[in-house]
């Protein structure tokens, strides 16, 4: 992968080299090492780094989830927790960040270095949303700053992708920013119809439906029963 600038968040200087030199031999750039809460969030503020590692358990009155929360809706950068702390109360509190990566320690170069590399890659992926033309047959998906058009005739299905979702046509699978129920709202009721919690499909793409599936093109897709009687009612069954 391409070299990143990365920030680091951690007050144990000790871990905070270690991870310094290990990414610098990997043609990383550490922007700086902050120590405490608040001076992260100058820091990171200010030198605007595309991905940082963050301990949680830091000093100060700002703990690393803290700091996360801060940038919540303020700056588009992935960021990957630190920890030596694995508790459920601990877990609910990140999960609630939607962080990019969460690496327990103590942890290996190839750990760091894969959460990193998956890490971003899931990011550039995700730079992607969803907006319908409601005037046309248009959709228009946000990838990297650019509007790219799919037709709305051309998409399969959706199927439900952690807090994102992917979208599926015959020629490509688009990763899309919004959750699922994110883009069934957007969706016209009348051609996609949500056949399980996690699939949204096209329903004129139905090639045939079989013990408990739905085959289109090359994909089987399940359907479950809370959705099995809205389906069978759209079915044209002769």
């Amino acid at each position: 992968m391409k070299g990143l600038n990365i920030h680091i968040v951690e007050d144990e200087p000790l871990i905070a080299e270690t991870i310094k030199t290990i990414l610098e031999n990997d043609n990383h750039t550490i922007t700086g090492i902050s120590l405490r809460g608040k001076d992260a969030i100058f820091d990171i503020e200010d030198l605007k780094p595309d991905l940082v590692l963050v301990d949680i358990m830091i000093k100060g009155d700002m703990d690393g989830v803290d700091v996360v929360n801060h940038f919540k809706n303020k700056l588009d950068i992935p960021f990957i927790f630190l920890t030596s702390l694995s508790d459920e109360n601990t877990l609910e509190r990140v999960k609630s960040t939607n962080p990019s990566g969460y690496i327990v320690k103590p942890f290996n170069e190839n750990t760091l270095m894969a959460n990193i590399e998956l890490a971003y890659h899931k990011y550039e992926t995700a730079k992607s949303n969803i907006t319908v033309n409601e005037k046309s047959d248009d959709f228009f998906i946000k990838n990297k700053g650019e509007l790219i058009k799919v037709k709305q005739s051309s998409i399969l299905f959706f199927e439900a992708y952690d807090n994102y979702c992917n979208l599926y046509t015959s020629e490509k699978k688009h990763l899309l920013s919004n959750t699922l129920k994110k883009v069934e709202e957007k969706l016209p009721a009348s051609i996609f119809l949500k056949v399980h919690r996690s699939y949204i499909i096209n329903f004129s793409k139905i090639d045939s439906i079989h013990d408990g599936y739905i085959f289109i093109k090359n994909h089987k897709i399940p359907y479950s029963k809370s959705h099995k009687e809205q389906l069978i009612r759209k079915l044209n069954l002769l």
